[in-house]
């Protein structure tokens, strides 16, 4: 057995700070997040740390953009299960 040779497999995340607190916004029940800062935003996990599915919706309505075009706050779905996120996306 070659044991020079190690597979893993990991993910690279955008990471996302909650916003009140995380809170649930009272309007929409959900979870709003922001991008977290440069020096943290992007992270690499283990894949098996990975616990769950969520839809991350861009908030539009504030028209808060970066410099780059991109949104910074997103609205977090985290009501659905991996039996429906299956569904959909197979």
């Amino acid at each position: 057995m070659n044991e020079a040779f190690v597979e893993y497999w990991l993910a690279l995340v955008l990471t996302t700070i909650p916003e009140n607190l995380g809170n649930l916004d009272p309007i929409s029940k959900f979870v709003k997040v922001r991008k977290a800062l440069v020096a943290v935003a992007l992270q690499v996990f283990r894949v098996g740390n990975i616990v769950g599915c969520v839809h991350v919706i861009p908030e539009i309505a504030t028209n808060r953009k970066t410099r780059d075009g991109q949104n910074e706050r997103w609205i977090v779905n985290s009501h659905i299960d991996l039996a429906t996120w299956n569904d959909v996306y197979n």
